[in-house]
């Protein structure tokens, strides 16, 4: 019969055949767990390549959509731009129109009032009248300008005599300046054949041979007292 010897050797082999059953075991335990950890890191790899590829693509998507808002963006302030811009021009060119208008009808104006005859003093007296062919007044009115209302004695004054046509504004006229301020100088100044005479034969002539109708606010109206036509 054999004597199995022992020694530490053996001892410590059989220590360990006798503890390999369970480090089995647990060997396999933590490979099915390290499988399983295999299986759920990459299950969790492919639903996090899965939703990073759909953010991706939404982030494209999103970008894509911002560049095209902000392209538009663009494009609407250019033509906002450019609009401005056009307005600003025809605004500029409208006020320069409206200034050279405003130059033009002031010129034009000025044109006007240089061409009006100069105002007349306070009317004395219609000393002749004359009715056109169609019944408007010619009247001759006599202008008198004191010269200086505070002199009491030999006062001096102004002397115009004006020949106006109520219908078709025909006129004329004559003065005499500084004239002794005297019933005299008026009558003389009324009858003289280079200034009062000949504005009556004028004014006869006149009313001879026109045919215009005075407008009713422009027709003059018959003094108190009738005034002989003269020649």
């Amino acid at each position: 019969m054999y004597r199995i010897i022992r020694t530490d050797r053996l001892n410590e082999l059989d220590n360990l055949a006798s503890a390999f059953p369970m480090v089995r075991e647990k060997c396999d335990r933590l490979e099915a767990a390290l499988e399983t950890e295999k299986r759920r890191t990459a299950d969790l790899t492919a639903a996090f390549e899965q939703t990073a590829a759909q953010h991706e693509q939404e982030l494209t998507v999103l970008r894509e959509r911002t560049a095209a808002d902000v392209e538009e963006a663009r494009s609407a302030a250019r033509r906002t731009q450019q609009q401005s811009n056009a307005l600003l021009d025809d605004a500029a060119r409208r006020a320069r129109e409206t200034a050279a208008t405003v130059r033009a009808l002031r010129a034009e104006n000025e044109e006007l009032k240089a061409k009006l005859p100069a105002p007349l003093p306070e009317t004395q007296d219609v000393v002749a009248r004359y009715e056109n062919l169609v019944g408007a007044y010619v009247d001759l009115t006599l202008y008198v300008t004191t010269q200086d209302s505070t002199v009491t004695r030999y006062k001096r004054s102004d002397l115009l005599l004006v020949l106006l046509c109520a219908g078709c504004g025909y006129r004329e006229e004559e003065s005499r300046d500084d004239a002794t301020d005297c019933a005299e100088a008026r009558t003389g100044f009324l009858h003289s054949r280079y200034e009062g005479a000949k504005l009556k034969r004028w004014g006869q002539e006149h009313a001879e041979t026109c045919r215009a109708v005075a407008l009713p606010r422009q027709r003059v109206t018959a003094p108190a007292a009738s005034v002989p036509a003269t020649t």
